[in-house]
C-alpha cells in the first residue's frame, strides 16, 4: 500500500534481508495513519521505524533491491513506466565506475524515484542527462568538502548535495534565489550534523536527499523535494527554502512562492 499511496520506498525496505525479515517478524512492521496527505485516516507502513536509512545501502545490495521494486512497480504502474525505470536500472548499473561512484548513483536514483512517486512524472532523456551530470557534480565537490573539513572519517558516508550556487538547473531565475535546502553551522568546518531538513525538521540531512515521512515531532510531513524546489506535497505549490531558513523577511521573489512552514503550512513562522 506504500505504493499506491504514493509514498517514497526506499531501497533499504526491499533487500532480502528486510523481505525476510517483515516476513519472519511482522510485529516489526509499524503501521500509522496521519502520512497519506489526501487520505489521513488510512494506515501504511512507518519506513522509518525499524530499517537501515536509504543512504545507507551498499552497492552489492542495490541490484537485488532494484529487482524487487521492479515487481512491485509492475502492481502499480503501467508497462511504460516499469519500462523507463529498468532503463534507468540498467544506466545506472553499467557506469564503469559503479562501485566507486555509488554515492553519485544512489543519490541520484533516490531523487528519480522520489519524484516518481511524489509527482508521477518522470524526466525527458535531455533533463534527466543534465540532472546526472548535475548529481555527478555535486557528489565531487561534496567529497571535496568532507576532505577539506576533515571530516571524512565521519559516520555519514556521504554527503550528495554540497551548497554551490545555481543549485539545480531545474530552479527557475526567481526560485534560485531562495537559497539552499540546508543550514550550515558558525564557520567553515562544521560537520554533517549542522545541516538542517527543512521538509522533516531534523538535523544530518539536506532536504533534497530527505526520505522521512514523518517530522521530528511525528507529525506527517507536508512538503516534499520535486525538481530542485520544496514543494507543498497537496497541491505541488512552491515553499520559499530561504524564509523557513529565516533568511528572507522580505520576498525576493514573486508570489507564487510561499511564505509558508514547510513542516507544519503556518504563515506565522518559518521552519529554522
Amino acid at each position: 500500500n506504500l505504493a499506491r499511496s504514493k509514498v517514497h520506498i526506499p531501497l533499504t525496505l526491499l533487500t532480502t534481508a528486510s523481505i525476510r525479515k517483515i516476513h519472519t517478524d511482522p510485529s516489526c512492521v509499524k503501521m500509522k495513519k496521519g502520512l497519506v496527505m489526501d487520505d489521513p485516516k488510512r494506515s501504511i507502513m512507518d519506513t522509518s521505524s525499524g530499517f537501515p536509512v536509504e543512504t545507507s545501502l551498499l552497492p552489492g545490495q542495490f541490484n537485488e533491491a532494484y529487482r524487487n521494486f521492479l515487481k512491485l512497480l509492475t502492481k502499480v504502474a503501467d508497462k511504460s513506466i516499469v519500462q523507463e525505470f529498468k532503463d534507468h536500472r540498467d544506466f545506472l548499473t553499467d557506469r564503469d565506475d559503479f562501485n566507486d561512484q555509488f554515492d553519485t548513483i544512489l543519490a541520484f536514483d533516490i531523487e528519480v524515484r522520489r519524484k516518481y512517486f511524489n509527482n508521477l512524472t518522470l524526466l525527458d532523456e535531455g533533463a534527466y542527462m543534465q540532472r546526472w551530470n548535475e548529481v555527478k557534480i555535486d557528489t565531487k565537490l561534496a567529497r571535496q568538502e568532507q576532505s577539506a573539513s576533515g571530516s571524512a572519517g565521519s559516520n555519514n558516508r556521504y554527503q550528495p548535495y554540497p551548497p554551490r550556487k545555481n543549485d539545480t538547473p531545474y530552479a527557475s531565475n526567481n526560485a534560485s534565489s531562495d537559497g539552499k535546502p540546508f543550514r550550515r553551522g558558525k564557520g567553515e568546518n562544521s560537520s554533517s550534523d549542522s545541516l538542517l531538513c527543512i521538509i522533516c525538521g531534523r538535523n544530518g540531512h539536506k532536504s533534497n536527499n530527505c526520505t522521512h515521512t514523518q517530522t521530528h515531532k511525528g507529525t506527517p510531513t507536508i512538503c516534499a523535494w520535486g525538481d530542485g524546489k520544496v514543494v507543498l506535497k497537496s497541491n505541488s505549490s512552491v515553499v520559499c527554502i530561504s524564509f523557513n531558513l529565516g533568511r528572507c523577511p522580505a520576498p525576493k521573489h514573486n508570489s507564487d512562492v510561499l511564505h509558508v512552514c514547510s513542516l507544519c503550512g503556518a504563515k506565522s513562522h518559518h521552519a529554522a
